[in-house]
């Protein structure tokens, strides 16, 4: 396990670094694990699509949660009811925005666009509800860090 302890402004993470801060951050920790094809799960502080790029040109996937207002993320438009599903794909990354409580935003790069089944079951019509498989997999993945 890595850790860096951010104790002043004079830590040694590059200012520069055209991946920002949380990406220099993420970039210091995972070099010894690049290039091993080991997965990064991330929350919305950390995922940003130039990231997500760097991490998959070193052969590790990346699913996070990402800020919709993010530099170079998709336009989904401003409609989505409950239970739909956007998805953008460039590249080998997909963009999904999916609605339940609240919109959800992913950046994944080793997920397919498919909706599984969430083993749960809606309270007022009593039909299944589907997620998409990335949500699943964060959510199984994060083990309630975000909750």
């Amino acid at each position: 396990m890595y850790m860096i302890l951010y104790s002043s402004a004079d830590v040694d993470i590059p200012v520069q670094d055209p991946h920002g801060f949380s990406g220099s951050v993420v970039k210091i920790l995972m070099e010894p694990l690049l290039n091993k094809g080991h997965i990064l799960f991330t929350d919305n502080y950390y995922t940003r699509p130039l990231l997500t790029r760097y991490l998959l040109a070193h052969n590790t996937g990346v699913c996070g949660t990402v800020k919709a207002h993010r530099r170079e993320m998709p336009v989904f438009g401003i409609g989505i009811s409950v239970g739909d599903c956007r998805l953008r794909k460039c590249d080998n990354t997909l963009s999904v925005r999916w609605r339940d409580r609240c919109k959800v935003n992913m950046l994944t790069t080793i997920h397919i666009d498919a909706m599984l089944d969430s083993g749960k079951v809606h309270f007022q019509v009593r039909f299944p509800m589907y997620k998409p498989d990335c949500v699943i997999d964060y959510n199984v993945n994060m083990r309630l860090v975000d909750k």
